[in-house]
């Protein structure tokens, strides 16, 4: 009785502290260059002048999507909901499915690409998974590094602190950052196939 008792708190610790997230700096410490929030009901941020980061699109978004005239979304979840919620709409749909506990290198090379892809034609970019918290955290991250020049740290900082939600549970996405890694994806996105 005591060893399932116990099995039963552990089991249940660990699904609770999975669910969370990492602190938020307070606003007069949160750097101004980090993402800034545009619809705080479905975690959409401007990163830059033409990347954008949110939870699973819903109809309700639409316009903000329409507003800041979002070309390409990128959908990071496994299950596909963006060609049936997003269908009508004038967006390039590229589905990109990542498992939170085996994202690697290879799955934000792909994302890297597309953002360079969407870039040198001119097109703003979303990027999302469920909550848009670590995935989507993780994709951002690479992206201060590999296109904006940030330093590992700072990316990292902002995706674990910007107040997007990421969950520290996942200790994996941020091995993901190793200078290997990223210098391994610097020569794939300088040098396409």
């Amino acid at each position: 009785m005591k060893k399932i008792t116990f099995t039963f708190l552990i089991f249940s610790s660990l699904i609770f502290t999975g669910c969370v997230e990492s602190p938020t700096l307070p606003i007069e410490s949160r750097p101004s260059h980090w993402g800034k929030s545009i619809n705080s009901n479905h975690n959409f941020y401007e990163m830059s002048s033409f990347v954008y980061r949110s939870e699973q699109p819903v109809s309700s978004l639409i316009p903000d999507l329409k507003k800041h005239k979002i070309d390409v979304v990128i959908n990071l979840r496994s299950r596909d909901k963006d060609s049936e919620i997003l269908k009508n709409q004038k967006l390039k749909l590229i589905h990109i499915p990542v498992n939170t506990w085996a994202m690697n290198r290879d799955d934000l090379l792909e994302v890297m690409k597309t953002i360079q892809s969407a870039q040198a034609s001119n097109q703003k970019v979303l990027i999302h998974c469920y909550h848009g918290s670590d995935r989507t955290g993780a994709s951002i991250a690479m992206y201060r590094i590999i296109f904006e020049n940030w330093t590992t740290e700072d990316a990292l900082n902002e995706m674990k602190y910007g107040g997007y939600g990421f969950h520290p549970i996942w200790i994996n996405i941020e091995k993901i950052f190793s200078p290997e890694n990223i210098r391994w994806i610097r020569q794939q996105v300088s040098n396409p196939s």
